[in-house]
């Protein structure tokens, strides 16, 4: 190469070096470098990223949202969250249609009692003014053993019906409270609800054998309290919170 084209070179680069070296000072050049260095903090993006223990190898990537390490459902993550249900279920429970259906049955109920109890009282009445061998005496006991066993029957119904309202109204509030949960765990980014009593709540037992069920009830010993979405899913409801 003849010297002047060596020089001419040589001064090339001599302007070439200058050049980058005022772009790296001036406000662009340093915004490049940062993003530069924001880039390789971030050592992304990649499509998955292999940990070894050996031979063993495990390829750790993104599958909706979630961290995954293989196919299937099974091999990925998922987040946890914890509802109080007795804390909304008590207040379901006291909405306005549920009382208003249960007073119905009641007044009905009450009704039916005072009408068998006012005819069983005026037969014994009639029975007690007879003599007790005479045959108007044996057919107003008849009436009353007819009546009172008619009673009976009465109130083996009553009690199945209000097992079943009672069962109806749980259902119903349970709808509606796992609803709600559906909502909130929608809007956290929540995958799986957990219900669970906290670790210190009273305990409400009047033996040991309630007791040792209120201990096995609390199924989550320990857990982060900000994983408790109990409050999210009462205002969802627009429930007062009648427990805190």
């Amino acid at each position: 190469m003849k010297s002047v084209e060596r020089i001419s070179l040589y001064t090339l680069l001599v302007v070439l070096t200058a050049g980058n070296f005022l772009f790296l000072l001036s406000s662009p050049g340093r915004t490049a470098i940062a993003d530069a260095a924001a880039w390789l903090g971030e050592l992304g993006p990649a499509e998955a990223v292999k940990l070894t223990d050996g031979e063993k190898e495990l390829a750790l990537r993104t599958k909706s949202g979630r961290l995954a390490w293989g196919d299937g459902d099974f091999r990925q993550s998922y987040t946890v969250g914890f509802v109080d249900i007795s804390r909304a279920l008590n207040p379901l429970m006291e909405t306005q249609a549920f009382t208003d259906e249960r007073e119905a049955l009641r007044a009905e109920f009450e009704s039916a009692e005072k009408d068998f109890r006012a005819k069983l009282e005026a037969l014994d009445q009639q029975i007690r003014s007879l003599e007790r061998e005479s045959p108007e005496a044996r057919e107003k006991v008849e009436e009353f053993n007819r009546i009172q066993e008619e009673a009976r029957e009465w109130f083996r119904g009553a009690v199945t019906r209000r097992n079943e309202l009672d069962v109806k109204h749980y259902q119903q509030a349970y709808r509606e409270l796992t609803s709600a949960v559906n909502v909130v765990a929608d809007k956290l980014g929540v995958d799986i609800v957990l219900r669970f009593i906290p670790t210190d709540k009273e305990f409400k037992s009047l033996d040991a054998e309630q007791a040792l069920t209120e201990i096995r009830l609390r199924t989550a010993v320990r857990y982060p309290e900000k994983l408790d979405i109990t409050t999210d899913v009462l205002n969802e409801l627009s429930l007062q919170d009648t427990e805190r």
